[in-house]
């Protein structure tokens, strides 16, 4: 290992010394200083001889990064330290250290893994992640100045050997390759590519958001296009105030579905037929806290031909079929929030009878009020009046829980214009967030691998659900949802991925 690490430092070595040596050759001028970007006196005395040399500084390349990939249960506080210091806290030290240089362009090394997260990198994430916050508020306080933060996808060398490469490609992130990253650097520092204000940019392998062409340049790009803009505000979606978990309105999962099959029913056009939702992701959840004041705007897109750019899963149907579009719900800023893969082929019809009482239930009886009001009091849920879908349990155990959920009309949403019943299918995951409660502690959705879609439409009435469990750990449950009216599944949520609250302690 030691040896390992010996070559390591030789090899690189080596590799700047080849650097420099073609940067003379073309006529440039330029130096090496090994300086720990964390340290302001370093970091000064270093620009100061730049400054004494050249003049003042007018550009900054922050890519200073390291790595110390562990599950946080394994993570030190050291090592977090230690890999967000690198990219955070030594930005903030070369801007302040830049405060009186005349600077023009601020360019920051990002990644993928800011915007969806990765595997052993929670403080490489964070770090990614505030460097984009960064470069939006500098870019707001420096107008003039061209401002990109870019969150590259791998790069085929450097950080991304064989095997991490071969990680990837598995999950449909191709490298880039070492010169299109090059050529799109340099696109982005000098202008190349009109970002208008908005400083955030995702590269990678693929699409015209990343390259502009796929890896071996001679296949059709992706390419992602609009399907709808949404409008939210206390006007428009008054009962959105009822599902405030932390005193802040978050938009629920059942609605993002509802927004992202509404695009997928413009892309097929094909009026009220059911659907078929794959590999729903909650990539990041999307939160209102100025609802009744400035409102705020959605986009739903797609990706139709080849892998997103996002870093979508590129899985297709079958063997020589073309990959399933990819259906992203996005923000006013193009940040991505939720994204799932329209399947081609409708679902099948499912009978009540699929769907029994879980095991282990324990009768209820009690009035509907009196059981809603019990429900509703409980620690596991914090939703409001608006969305106290559940009106009936009737047991939970940790194979399952069944209760009743009514819809949009009985809770007095007053808009008809949804594809399927969005109150009715939360009242369904309100129920497996009770059920969660109890065999996990608090837990948040973050996944769905099949949103079958029987029956559009609103509900009348009350409608069984269902929560049948799959797996449970120390950490995440796995379960299936399903809303049941007229003897026949309305909406099935196969494969619900639910992860324990951070802020969750046993004696919550």
């Amino acid at each position: 290992a030691r040896l390992r690490a010996q070559a390591r430092e030789i090899l690189a070595a080596r590799e700047v010394h080849a650097t420099l040596a073609a940067l003379r050759r073309a006529g440039a001028q330029a130096r090496y200083s090994p300086v720990d970007v964390r340290d302001p006196d370093a970091v000064a005395r270093a620009l100061a001889e730049v400054r004494a040399d050249w003049g003042p500084v007018s550009g900054l390349v922050h890519g200073a990064g390291t790595l110390a990939d562990k599950l946080l249960v394994d993570k030190t506080d050291d090592a977090f330290d230690r890999v967000f210091d690198t990219k955070v806290r030594g930005l903030r030290t070369m801007l302040d250290a830049l405060a009186d240089d005349p600077v023009e362009l601020l360019c920051l090394f990002s990644s993928v893994a800011g915007w969806f997260g990765n595997a052993g990198q929670a403080d490489y994430a964070m770090a990614n992640a505030t460097l984009d916050q960064v470069a939006g508020a500098y870019r707001a306080e420096h107008p003039d100045c061209l401002v990109r933060s870019i969150a590259w996808g791998p790069w085929a060398g450097g950080m991304v050997g064989p095997l991490l490469a071969e990680i990837f490609a598995s999950r449909g992130v191709p490298a880039i390759p070492v010169a299109q990253g090059a050529a799109a650097f340099v696109d982005e520092i000098t202008g190349a590519r009109s970002a208008g204000t908005q400083p955030r940019i995702l590269l990678g392998a693929g699409g015209p958001e990343a390259l502009g062409a796929s890896a071996d340049g001679d296949q059709a790009p992706s390419e992602r296009r609009i399907l709808g803009q949404l409008s939210v505000h206390e006007r428009t979606h008054p009962w959105l105030s009822d599902h405030s978990p932390a005193d802040i309105a978050v938009l629920p999962l059942a609605m993002a579905l509802d927004w992202l099959a509404r695009g997928a029913r413009a892309l097929r056009g094909d009026g009220e037929a059911g659907m078929v939702l794959r590999d729903l992701r909650v990539l990041r959840k999307i939160a209102f806290p100025h609802l009744a004041d400035t409102g705020h705007e959605l986009y739903v897109s797609v990706t139709e031909a080849g892998a997103a750019a996002s870093g979508g899963n590129p899985s297709t149907a079958g063997a020589g079929t073309a990959p399933l579009p990819v259906l992203r719900l996005d923000d006013a800023d193009g940040m991505p929030h939720y994204q799932a893969r329209l399947d081609a082929a409708p679902p099948q019809p499912v009978p009540a009878s699929a769907w029994p009482t879980p095991d282990g239930l324990a009768e209820k009886a009690a009035e509907v009020s009196t059981c809603r009001d019990l429900i509703y009091r409980s620690d596991a849920l914090f939703h409001g009046p608006r969305f106290q879908a559940i009106q009936w349990l009737k047991g939970m155990s940790e194979h399952g829980a069944e209760g009743s959920v009514v819809g949009v009309r009985e809770l007095a949403w007053g808009l008809d214009d949804w594809y399927f019943d969005v109150a009715g299918l939360d009242g369904g995951m309100q129920l497996a967030g009770l059920w969660a409660w109890r065999v996990l502690g608090g837990a948040l959705p973050v996944a769905v691998r099949e949103c079958r879609i029987h029956r559009p439409g609103l509900m009348t009435g009350e409608a069984r659900s269902v929560v049948t469990a799959r797996e449970i750990d120390n950490i995440h449950a796995l379960c299936d949802v399903v809303v049941l009216d007229d003897d026949a599944a309305r909406i099935e949520l196969l494969g619900v991925e639910l992860v324990r609250r951070p802020d969750w302690t046993p004696s919550s």
